[in-house]
């Protein structure tokens, strides 16, 4: 391995802690000898620890310390009983591209409240990405190693996704079951880790700019008190964009213009509790204590705000606003032009309808932020039914617009 750092950190894409890697000691992937291990055990939530493969902590040496702070020998996994890096703190097995300092990677975090559809939006988007854009826009994705919790080991993120959304959503033509709570279910804080891999060519010569896209579909219940989102929701703050999904019909005054055959289809606003806008005041309040931010200062963090389940919408929005439900194109680059347009109307569509607090939330605490308005689905569930053809709308505007804000990819001309 190259020389690195001595002074940057990384941050561990399970527990989102930080530390140098040379903190990070090692352990094989398989073995005949398990040991129970407290570190997992306090992280997954389990009443016992599991028994893993022993772990090999890292030199107390002085000057191997040193050493280790500088230069890391490149960690490759060519046997089951290779020597992989871990973290420190949680003991999960680290991405390989991670784990051999690609300290440029980013995450970016998708969060949701309770009803927003993000269940469903997660499998539609990571499809789209593979199947279409990457072709598309031209940058590799491909999954990272991530770990099942079932069956105590490492796991291709696509192996685990195909799991979690891709048979039930493309296979079996059913929506996505709702995300129990973490104390429920722990493999809910196991995320799905993929790498977009972005070319771009600066004076002449290639480049290759890498970026991580964590998929951590944590339930509503476990993002709604301030104490949960300290536990679940710390990714967001470690991010360098973030997707904020809302239910649009959460606002009554939105609810209320539905024709009755829909309002059928969907709970209350009353029946939800609590208030739309509720995961973003949590990250707002823990963003600026962990940050210390002045008053007058605003978080540079990309977030786009994203109404969910817009085909719903059609009904009561005005022959103008039609235009929301077209499929954006982004062939030669991300589409400026139209997005920009898009979101001027959803946030006036918010304004109008009982949601200026989240508009304003938005623009006056956020540097740069966005609207969106996108549908996973494309139509109404016949119970737990969906159609064989999915004709999503938009699922992948916003991660565009944010991979746009951090320059890793060029809007088109």
């Amino acid at each position: 391995m190259p020389f690195i750092w001595p002074w940057t950190r990384i941050t561990c894409p399970f527990c989102f802690e930080e530390f140098h890697l040379s903190e990070a000691p090692v352990r094989a992937s398989e073995s005949s000898m398990l040991f129970p291990d407290e570190e997992m055990r306090a992280f997954l939530g389990m009443a016992y620890p599991p028994d893993m493969p022993m772990v090999t902590p890292t030199p107390t040496n002085w000057f191997l310390k040193s050493v280790r702070r500088v230069h890391l020998p490149l960690c490759r996994e060519v046997t089951p009983e290779s020597p992989l890096r871990i973290c420190p703190h949680c003991h999960m097995y680290l991405p390989q591209a991670l784990a051999n300092w690609n300290h440029e990677s980013n995450i970016i975090a998708i969060v949701g409240s309770r009803s927003s559809g993000k269940s469903n939006y997660f499998g539609v988007l990571l499809k789209q990405l593979e199947t279409r854009y990457a072709a598309e826009l031209n940058f590799g994705f491909r999954p990272q190693m991530t770990f099942d919790v079932r069956e105590m080991r490492r796991m291709d993120s696509r192996r685990l996704y195909e799991r979690r959304y891709g048979q039930r959503l493309f296979h079996d033509h059913r929506v996505i079951q709702q995300t129990e709570r973490s104390e429920v279910d722990a493999d809910i804080k196991i995320p799905l880790i993929y790498r977009l891999t972005l070319s771009q060519t600066v004076r002449g010569k290639e480049r290759l700019k890498a970026i991580d896209l964590v998929i951590f579909d944590a339930a509503g219940e476990d993002l709604s008190t301030m104490r949960n989102f300290h536990s679940f929701g710390r990714y967001a703050l470690k991010a360098s964009g973030i997707i904020l999904m809302i239910d649009p019909f959460r606002y009554p005054a939105i609810y209320h213009k539905l024709p009755p055959e829909m309002k059928n289809c969907i709970p209350t606003p009353e029946a939800l509790g609590g208030t739309p806008g509720e995961i973003l005041d949590y990250y707002l309040s823990y963003k600026t204590n962990e940050s210390a931010l002045r008053p007058d200062e605003k978080i540079k963090t990309p977030t786009a705000l994203v109404l969910t389940k817009i085909d719903m919408l059609r009904a009561i929005l005005s022959r103008q606003e039609q235009s929301l439900f077209q499929e954006t194109s982004h062939s030669g680059g991300f589409n400026r032009k139209v997005c920009e347009r898009k979101s001027e109307q959803i946030l006036n569509f918010l304004v109008e309808n009982g949601a200026g607090d989240l508009v304003m939330n938005l623009r006056t605490q956020f540097e740069t932020s966005a609207f969106f308005g996108v549908s996973a689905l494309g139509a109404i569930p016949d119970g737990e039914s969906i159609p064989r053809q999915i004709r999503s709308i938009n699922v992948v505007d916003p991660l565009l617009w944010i991979l746009h804000q951090l320059k890793y990819l060029k809007a088109r001309n």
